[in-house]
């Protein structure tokens, strides 16, 4: 994913590629090819395509057509049994869907909180990839939007993070940060070495409000330079 955001300007089509190579992860394609439609990426959206093609051919090849039976079985028991009764644990689980139903909210609610926050998490994307923003808050957007619009993101997928916090400080660390930016962006780092253990003992979730409090401080940030693109953001002398 951060190698993909890295080539995407210089190397559209092998940023394609290694895209594609992300299909066996379906759940975190929601966004994906909304953003590089919205910002005209056009190769990339090409390259991803051809390439997840021809990964559905190997496996049909490799496995007979019968593989693709047992696939769309596995989704149904990951959805009845690890998503929606949680016995999987939904301390594991790290997403707004997950939140819901940890705090006792019925399955409709929580699809329907879920919806309404993958909706505008869209919404924010196109809007986003379009601006003046730098290319760096982009990426860390894209990277922060794709772990939340999904309901099934488990604490090791929570790794994904790790280029978007890197996108995020070289933005900082080259126009300066916001307030708050760098207190959050050591959260991020810390969040999930503990985010299982601390929800499973306190059914206090970390991992889903500090991520969109991350991506609003993104957008924050995007406003700023959208508004103006030629000047800095310069440091405060103090912040948290």
């Amino acid at each position: 994913m951060g190698l993909t955001l890295v080539l995407l300007d210089r190397r559209p089509v092998a940023a394609g590629i290694l895209l594609g190579l992300l299909a066996y992860k379906p759940q975190f394609g929601l966004l994906i090819p909304l953003v590089l439609m919205a910002a005209g990426k056009w190769k990339t959206f090409a390259a991803a395509v051809a390439t997840t093609g021809l990964l559905v051919i190997a496996a049909t090849l490799a496995f007979g057509a019968d593989v693709w039976t047992a696939f769309l079985a596995s989704t149904h028991f990951t959805r009845d049994v690890v998503l929606e009764t949680g016995n999987t644990g939904w301390h594991k689980i790290q997403s707004v869907f997950s939140w819901v139903r940890m705090w006792g909210g019925p399955v409709p609610l929580a699809y329907a909180i879920q919806t309404i926050v993958t909706l505008t998490l869209a919404a924010a994307m196109v809007w986003l990839w379009r601006s003046a923003a730098a290319f760096p808050v982009k990426a860390a957007g894209l990277i922060i939007a794709t772990l939340l619009a999904t309901p099934y993101s488990l604490d090791y997928d929570l790794m994904m993070l790790a280029p978007a916090i890197a996108f995020f400080a070289a933005e900082g660390l080259t126009r300066g940060f916001l307030p708050w930016e760098k207190t959050v962006l050591a959260a991020l780092w810390l969040m999930p070495l503990i985010a299982r253990s601390f929800a499973e003992v306190t059914s206090l979730p970390l991992a889903a409000p500090l991520m969109l409090t991350a991506f609003v401080l993104l957008l924050r940030r995007a406003m700023t330079e959208s508004a103006d693109p030629s000047a800095g953001l310069p440091s405060p002398s103090f912040s948290p």
